[in-house]
Parts: structure tokens; C-alpha cells; sequence
């Protein structure tokens, strides 16, 4: 192609038609730079289309994580809610103002702390940031997914100080109170791999010792100290978390319906 542009030229010049000639190489260098302009059409083409199927292709791996989360919160929240329903009553009865039957009374306090801890995913996410991906997504979109890494940030924080309390700061008269009152939390069957302990027989206690030590004062500033963690967390989780992944959620199936 290029030699029978440059047989023309020669032709031209050789005929002296000059003006022909001029006329023609400005013609061929408006032909070279439209091809130059397709080309980078093409090009700039070719990467919008990669860089559109790589959103949606995060859009739907953030929608698959976000739904498992949502899945685990809805478990976690139901059992939560009951665990901190028996703790209230146990409250209410160290107060006076509930009547619990004893047997009733130790089935409460061996099931009011829920044992389980949620674990959110956030892989998707993380990698999509270290990669620059998460660019890739609109402005409304970011802005939440940056907000449910905070509130998770917040709660995993608040979350950790209640276990710290619970388990690693308590002193050595927590601890007895919280055997002697059959807290420990009850390790499900498929995740116990050893023989359950039992309670020391020094710390066990008769149906009036219970009573009796259950609407203890400093009994109940203790008990209560532990059930507003647990209050915190189960707010923290419906009410942050849950609510924000699944706003997130709706986001994503926004942004896939122009996929579709």
C-alpha cells in the first residue's frame, strides 16, 4: 500500500503536475490520520468493553459476598436475640421483678450467652481496593461500601472488648460467679472436639445459694456489665451492619440491571 502511494507521488512530480501532487500528499495524510483516529477508536473501544466486563464481574462478586454476610447476620441476630432475652429475665429476677421456677432459672443463665461469633467476608472488597478495581465502581456505591468497612471496623473494636472483659480482664471473683452460675457458653456439638467440664463441685451451689447470690447487688452490676455488650452488639449488628449491607445489596442490583 505504501509503495503504490509513493508510485502516485513519483508520478506526479514527474509530470510536473505539482499542484496535483500537493493536493494528494494532503490527502494522504488525512486518509493516514482518519485510520490513526479508527484505530484508537477501536482501541479506546476494546478497553471499555474489559473494563466494563471487569465491573460487572465485581459487581457480582461483592453481591455474592454481601449476601452470605447477610445470610450469617440474619442467624447470628436470631440467636443473639433469644440469648439476650433470658439475660434480661435473669436481670429482671435479680432485681425482684420477675419470678423464675429454679430449673427455668438454670436453663436462662446456661443459655444466655450466645457462643458464636460472626465472621463477616470482606475479601471481595479488599482485593478490589488493592487492585484499584474498587475505582471502577460509581461514587454512591464506594461511599457505602466504605462506610459498612467502618461500622464493621467499629464493631469487630467493640466486640473485642467485651470478649477481653469477658474472658481475659475478668478477676478471680468474675470468674467464680460466672461458673457458679452455669455461664459458660455452650459449645455446639459439631464444634466440640473433647469431653464437656464439668462445674468444680466448690462452685456448685444450692437452689437458695443461687437465689440468693443472683440478687446480690455486686452480683448484679457484674451481669449487668456483661449484658450491655451483648445489648451493643446485637444493636450494632441490625441496626449498623445489617442495615447497611443490605442497602449496599440493593446498590449492586442497581448497578447489574444495566447488564442485563
Amino acid at each position: 500500500m505504501i509503495k503504490f502511494f509513493r508510485n502516485i507521488r513519483k508520478q506526479l512530480l514527474g509530470e510536473g503536475k505539482t499542484s496535483k501532487y500537493f493536493k494528494y500528499a494532503v490527502g494522504e495524510i488525512q486518509l493516514v490520520v482518519i485510520g490513526i483516529l479508527i484505530a484508537l477508536q477501536i482501541n479506546n473501544w476494546n478497553e471499555n468493553r474489559k473494563l466494563e466486563s471487569s465491573k460487572h464481574k465485581l459487581l457480582l462478586a461483592l453481591k455474592k459476598e454481601l449476601v452470605n454476610n447477610k445470610n450469617a447476620m440474619d442467624d447470628y441476630l436470631l440467636e443473639m436475640h433469644k440469648s439476650n432475652a433470658k439475660f434480661n429475665k435473669v436481670l429482671l429476677y435479680s432485681v425482684g421483678q420477675y419470678n423464675i421456677p429454679t430449673d427455668s432459672l438454670k436453663y436462662y443463665l446456661s443459655n444466655m450467652v450466645y457462643g458464636r461469633t460472626l465472621s463477616l467476608l470482606n475479601s471481595v472488597q479488599e482485593e478490589a481496593i488493592n487492585s484499584g478495581k474498587f475505582e471502577l465502581l460509581n461514587d454512591s456505591l464506594k461511599q457505602t461500601l466504605s462506610q459498612l468497612k467502618d461500622y464493621t471496623n467499629s464493631r469487630n473494636y467493640v466486640q473485642e472488648q467485651g470478649i477481653d472483659m469477658y474472658y481475659f480482664k475478668s478477676d478471680k471473683q468474675t470468674d467464680k460467679l460466672i461458673n457458679s452460675l452455669y455461664m459458660s457458653p455452650v459449645v455446639p456439638d459439631e464444634l466440640s472436639n473433647h469431653p464437656l467440664i464439668p462445674t468444680h463441685p466448690d462452685l456448685i451451689l444450692s437452689n437458695s445459694e443461687l437465689s440468693v447470690l443472683l440478687k446480690d447487688a455486686d452480683t448484679y452490676l457484674t451481669l449487668n456489665k456483661i449484658y450491655l455488650t451483648h445489648i451493643a452488639d446485637e444493636v450494632w449488628v441490625k441496626h449498623g451492619l445489617f442495615r447497611i449491607t443490605n442497602n449496599t445489596i440493593e446498590l449492586i442490583k442497581k448497578e447489574l440491571n444495566a447488564y442485563d
